[in-house]
């Protein structure tokens, strides 16, 4: 089996249902850590309480590339099961393909 090179900025792109359907997203951030869990990352100024729910277009959700070792999960706002999932690299390989 071929492994994948260090530098190579690859990811897996998950579609839902109904793919991207909608015209608005809620877009979650996650990391995995060391231990290999994955933790949401919190959206809007660090130091509050709440967190902000950030809302994108269809069109940035296109564009949107995960890092290494995240996960970005946007939902569509209205149509349910529309939206899509970005993992990174290093989740799919060290996620993903050791429990299959």
């Amino acid at each position: 089996m071929r492994k994948p090179k260090p530098e190579a900025n690859t990811f897996l792109t998950h579609l839902g249902e109904k793919g991207l359907a909608d015209e608005r997203y809620e877009v979650k951030r996650y990391r995995s850590d060391a231990r290999g869990g994955i933790r949401p990352v919190a959206a809007g100024e660090p130091g509050k309480r709440r967190r902000k729910r950030v809302t994108v277009s269809r069109r940035t959700v296109r564009e949107m590339r995960p890092a290494r070792d995240e996960l970005i999960i946007c939902t569509g706002l209205r149509i349910p099961g529309s939206g899509l999932q970005l993992w990174g690299e290093h989740l799919v390989w060290g996620k993903m393909l050791i429990r299959g």
